[in-house]
């Protein structure tokens, strides 16, 4: 392709006015021009826009782009024309560019190139209040998923994740939402977006189902989405099948439509069917073992059922198994008990002696103990090993000679007299070690004054408690 004269290019960028190229002097107004040129879209897709429609104004000529955002107007009269460029996306976004003015001469080395407006001028425009600094706007169509028309007065949210850093506090989420209502063309502006994230475009229509959309702004200040709601209850299907990345097929992933209680699980193959799914914008998510999470957008119809394919991620590396053997030592065992009671130092009673005993008492117990005096003491019994060291003189009681007494193995000193019982139920009861004097009992437990003998309890609250136990 030649290169044009220089002099007679024509660069339309964003919304500025254009710069028409000076036709050079005509000797004679003779023959016909021909203008071509190219359309830019700078505003999604940073590619030629194909589909544009280059008008003249007062003129029934138009030209339309393609592929390539090429189009050619012919048969032009040598003279100054007004260019006006439409686009649905355009339209939709609610911008336009302005009328630009252009110098034909006899020939076809007319050329001029149109663009779009800019992300940033888009932002500027539509959110003059939001400065760009790292946020971006989102413009939405919002139709009825039944007949296509626009929909008023349905509210349209963005959602995303922001993460907080700092504060002593380590990092924090917090869920933003920026909202607004669709005019009566059924557009709506969002502003004040991240451009780093993806975001959740969620749409209820007052008396319908929700619709969702991802738009991911990817850097950019301006994006646009298309969502469809229901405001009636139909229904239609959804089929498909999970692959991951390299094209294989998932079995057993679960699909889940975000927003309703829709659900299925794939098969074998990776197959999946969803039946009654509202129609409207849907996202659909797929979770498998050992995969990443996948998403996929439809629009969900009322006619035969979409068929949408879902790719997860990447296989989550697995480490190898790690096995834990552990030991279980009962809590009789863990304080001695156990092995003790192997010995011919003391006396031991266990759960199923205290049971067969059938006392409702802590001193009733001792019945049971050879060696082992209860005496009477007001409404309780006092317990008597032997006597010996330490013995207590009391005209009621005459010569006491009290044990030592222990519980988990902490003391538990008791009134000279036992005028107070030990605080512990029978039923509370694993185990009770029973010394007559103080070298029979467990070095651990031999201190001064336990010449009368040492009593060891241990109980069901002593034992280690389990995680998450309360």
């Amino acid at each position: 392709m030649a290169v044009p004269n220089p002099r007679r290019l024509l660069v339309i960028a964003g919304l500025s006015l254009g710069f028409a190229v000076p036709a050079p002097a005509l000797a004679a107004a003779q023959g016909s021009g021909v203008l071509r040129g190219v359309v830019f879209d700078s505003l999604i897709r940073s590619t030629p826009l194909e589909g544009a429609e280059i008008w003249i104004e007062g003129t029934n000529l138009m030209a339309r782009s393609d592929a390539a955002g090429r189009f050619e107007l012919n048969a032009l009269a040598p003279g100054r024309y007004v260019l006006t460029v439409y686009h649905p996306m355009l339209d939709s976004a609610g911008l336009s560019v302005p009328p630009v003015a252009v110098d034909v001469v006899a020939g076809d080395g007319n050329t001029v190139a149109l663009a779009t407006p800019s992300p940033v001028q888009a932002h500027h425009l539509l959110c003059p209040q939001d400065p760009l600094r790292q946020a971006g706007s989102v413009v939405g169509v919002v139709h009825n998923a039944a007949d296509g028309k626009p929909m008023p007065a349905a509210t349209i949210s963005a959602h995303w994740t922001s993460y907080d850093i700092g504060g002593g506090a380590g990092v924090r989420s917090a869920q933003r939402t920026v909202e607004a209502k669709s005019d009566a063309s059924g557009h709506v502006l969002l502003c004040g977006l991240p451009i780093d994230v993806a975001l959740v475009i969620r749409g209820q229509a007052e008396g319908g189902s929700a619709g969702m959309v991802i738009v991911d702004l990817a850097g950019r200040a301006f994006a646009r989405a298309s969502i469809e709601l229901a405001v009636a209850p139909i229904t239609g299907s959804i089929k498909g099948v999970v692959r991951n990345r390299n094209g294989s097929l998932v079995p057993g992933a679960t699909i889940v439509v975000l927003g309703s209680d829709a659900s299925v699980q794939a098969d074998e193959f990776g197959r999946y069917s969803l039946n009654s799914v509202t129609v409207g914008s849907r996202i659909l998510e797929a979770r498998a073992l050992g995969y990443q999470t996948g998403r996929a957008q439809t629009t969900v119809r009322q006619s035969a059922g979409q068929q949408v394919d879902i790719v997860v991620g990447d296989s989550v590396a697995l480490l190898e198994p790690v096995t834990v053997v552990g030991t279980y030592e009962p809590y009789l065992a863990h304080v001695g008990f156990t092995r003790r009671s192997h010995t011919a130092q003391g006396h031991f009673l266990d759960t199923t002696a205290i049971a067969k005993s059938g006392a409702l008492r802590f001193e009733e117990l001792f019945r049971m103990v050879p060696g082992v005096q209860l005496r009477p003491n007001g409404t309780g019994m006092l317990v008597e090993l032997q006597r010996g060291q330490g013995e207590i003189n009391s005209a009621s009681i005459g010569n006491y000679c009290p044990p030592m007494y222990f519980i988990d193995g902490v003391y538990y000193p008791l009134p000279p007299l036992q005028t107070q019982s030990v605080p512990v139920g029978p039923s509370e009861i694993l185990g009770i070690e029973v010394y007559s004097n103080l070298f029979s009992a467990p070095p651990q437990f031999q201190r001064r004054g336990s010449g009368c003998g040492v009593i060891l309890i241990w109980t069901k609250r002593g034992t280690p408690r389990q995680k998450g136990s309360q």
